[in-house]
């Protein structure tokens, strides 16, 4: 998916949701038996997964605009996918048996992992904040820093730090001779 509008992101979902569908109608070579439909779900889990937290990236560093719709329809298709998900992978797991075990039982339940853990952590996308404000710097920024400096109130004449070391620091500056 190169951008994150509204109808592409529809249409992600909706074609995931058709793979999916499928698969739960045993169509096709991937989904022609458990063990496939098993390692099919755990496929579209990570893809849905990748391009959820893909969206919230794009939005934090600025490149794509946050729209309350598509965070429903983020939220609505990840319900959805995980509910059918976790059903696939329970049945699964009465399957299998001391002699038969499905390869992609364990792909599953770490897709299902991802994906439970992506809708129970959602945080809505919001763009970066710089740490810092953003201000031009001025054509003299050491002369515009020392001015600041001189703009402080003085300090009273006996005032001494409270720390026992800086205080034996402060005192060794006082007693140096001014240029």
């Amino acid at each position: 998916m190169t951008t994150f509008d509204l109808a592409d992101v529809r249409r992600f979902v909706q074609e995931l949701t058709a793979r999916r569908e499928r698969c739960d109608h045993e169509e096709g070579v991937d989904c022609a038996n458990l063990d496939g439909t098993l390692r099919s779900y755990a496929v579209i889990c990570c893809e849905f997964c990748e391009q959820a937290r893909q969206w919230g990236r794009e939005i934090f560093y600025g490149r794509a605009a946050f729209d309350p719709e598509i965070e429903t329809l983020w939220l609505d298709a990840g319900r959805v996918l995980h509910q059918r998900a976790s059903e696939l992978w329970s049945y699964g797991q009465e399957m299998e048996g001391d002699c038969f075990v499905l390869e992609n039982g364990a792909a599953l339940g770490a897709a299902l992992w991802q994906l439970e853990r992506l809708l129970t952590t959602w945080v809505t996308p919001q763009r970066a904040i710089a740490p810092l404000a953003r201000h031009g710097l001025t054509s003299d920024p050491a002369g515009e820093g020392q001015r600041r400096i001189d703009a402080l109130p003085k300090l009273p004449a006996a005032w001494q730090p409270a720390d026992r070391r800086q205080n034996q620091l402060f005192r060794k500056l006082r007693r140096k001779p001014t240029a």
